[in-house]
């Protein structure tokens, strides 16, 4: 079995509760990553939770498919390799190479399984931070969408994400055979902005190039260590291109 029992959907309603309003343990908003997938029959009720979750304004929940699963009958259409090696340099940077799905990582450090409201609630509320935050701004300018990470300490990595705010699939084969599942706030394209070292960055990225594959958002967030050794995230931000 490679996913997680959920909880009832009583529970998650009363943990949703829960969830305190403002949970950005150092600045800007809260990074919700759920690794999840189509052909993963324990997946749904995170999915649906994640929904949820993307209505409250100080977290920014994304949805990042895996493809380890594929061979079991269905090809998730929303896949991205790169999420899979994601995930897995989490668990390398952990020690732990604790793997599976639902997966929930909040800031880049803490994790939980994903459909589980009270576990992401506490990693949210939990998180001490020693690192100060780096400032961060995102804002439309015409047919640009413009950048600035003030000036701050520590090495980190800038990513830029395309974001699809929901896409809905209808399964036809494997463990979910049948089932419409709608998804929300997936990642269909990263790009790296580049390595920040304490120095102000100003850049700015065409719309025309953030709006692929049903994009209709983007988030960019300051993030500890590489694209390979994933740390805490920083500061983040999103912004609607509608």
């Amino acid at each position: 079995m490679h996913g997680f029992r959920a909880l009832g959907a009583l529970a998650i309603l009363a943990a949703m509760t829960a969830v305190p309003s403002s949970q950005a343990f150092a600045g800007g908003k809260s990074v919700i990553e759920l690794f999840t997938s189509q052909g993963c029959n324990s997946c749904p009720p995170a999915d649906r939770l994640l929904g949820e979750l993307s209505k409250e304004p100080n977290l920014i929940p994304l949805t990042l498919a895996v493809d380890y699963w594929d061979y079991l009958g269905w090809k998730d259409t929303l896949a991205l390799h790169a999420h899979t090696k994601r995930q897995r340099s989490y668990a390398k940077v952990r020690g732990d190479m604790n793997v599976y799905t639902p997966q929930a990582i909040m800031n880049g450090v803490k994790y939980a399984v994903g459909s589980d409201a009270r576990a992401i609630s506490a990693a949210l509320r939990n998180h001490p931070s020693s690192d100060p935050e780096i400032p961060l701004s995102v804002r439309r300018e015409g047919e640009n969408v413009s950048i600035e990470v003030g000036a701050g300490q520590g090495k980190a990595t800038v990513w830029m994400l395309s974001i699809a705010s929901k896409i809905d699939v209808k399964i036809a084969k494997g463990e979910n055979k049948g089932e419409t599942i709608a998804y929300f706030n997936v990642v269909r394209a990263w790009r790296n902005l580049g390595v920040y070292t304490g120095a102000p960055i100003r850049t700015s990225v065409p719309v025309a190039e953030l709006k692929q594959n049903g994009s209709d958002a983007v988030v960019v967030f300051v993030q500890n260590g590489t694209e390979h050794s994933p740390g805490a995230i920083r500061n983040a931000e999103m912004l609607s291109l509608r």
